[in-house]
């Protein structure tokens, strides 16, 4: 049982600091997520990424958040304390699976789009797409050798949820990866939680890294970032499957990340994204996997 949650603080945009979604993390920061947490009686630590302006370009500095991420999750894990990483880019959750340290270890992705593009397939020069492939020993290899407690990661026991906005390369990626998917629709709406849950039923994703992309939410919602699209989840449905996560697998992190606040009606966004969060721990703490203060 985690005895607190700690906050990792990582608000970058290819390691441009209060960048385009970058400034996600502060947005949600300042409309009160701490807040809402400590309300329910558990004990908040803060770390915060300092930052990377030393490193060379983009690759350079997004690698050396990725190191610092790491390291920020595994002291956390040591203190017993339950990693939240308020994060710009997605890539930071490649990152937390290199700090969690633990081998076989599961993902439930709610993002609209799969992070597994290699170079040699991206087609949009977004380096951010590229955080899963980076993690299975794809791409980037050198540099993420540099990232403490990386090993090449199995995708064998990976769920994404709302996944929908891919080109035919993509979605074939993702199949011929063993990925499973609660695929987004845009020509007929998904019961999302009822299809999750059937999903979390079927197998086992014990020892779960979580991950929350904001732009999993349908487009009707405004633009989370700048790649909305049709097809996705509602508030509610978002809520309910982020409070059935604690019940139907071992979370281990949550990572949300992805949203410019500067896109669109970013408050809004942001308490979903509170809402969402506030869900979550409340289920882990009635599963008991979350410790309050007595």
């Amino acid at each position: 049982m985690a005895t607190s949650i700690t906050i990792i603080f990582s608000p970058y945009h290819v390691g441009l600091r209060d960048h385009r979604v970058g400034n996600g993390p502060h947005r949600i920061r300042s409309l009160g997520v701490t807040d809402e947490l400590e309300k329910m009686g558990v004990r908040i630590h803060i770390t915060e990424i300092e930052p990377v302006d030393n490193y060379e370009g983009e690759i350079g500095r997004s690698f050396e958040v990725m190191r610092r991420i790491s390291k920020a999750v595994t002291a956390a894990v040591s203190n017993n304390s339950f990693p939240l990483i308020l994060s710009g880019n997605c890539m930071a959750s490649a990152a937390v699976a290199c700090g969690l340290g633990i081998k076989d270890l599961a993902f439930i992705y709610f993002d609209a789009h799969d992070d597994l593009d290699s170079p040699e397939v991206n087609e949009n020069g977004y380096f951010d797409a590229m955080g899963l492939s980076m993690l299975r020993g794809e791409s980037w290899n050198t540099l993420m050798k540099t990232v403490p407690g990386y090993e090449p990661f199995a995708y064998d026991r990976f769920l994404y949820c709302g996944l929908r906005d891919q080109s035919e390369v993509q979605r074939q990626r993702v199949i011929d990866a063993g990925m499973h998917s609660v695929w987004g629709k845009i020509e007929r709406k998904v019961d999302f939680a009822k299809e999750l849950e059937a999903q979390l039923d079927k197998f086992s994703y014990n020892q779960a890294l979580v991950h929350l992309d904001l732009d999993v939410l349908d487009e009707s919602y405004g633009k989370v970032n700048d790649f909305p699209s049709p097809g996705g989840l509602f508030e509610d449905e978002l809520v309910a499957c982020m409070g059935m996560l604690p019940n139907k697998a071992v979370p281990k992190s949550l990572t949300v990340c992805s949203f410019d606040p500067n896109s669109g009606d970013g408050d809004k966004i942001a308490h979903i994204a509170i809402r969402a969060i506030k869900t979550f721990f409340q289920s882990l703490i009635e599963a008991d996997a979350l410790e309050t203060k007595s």
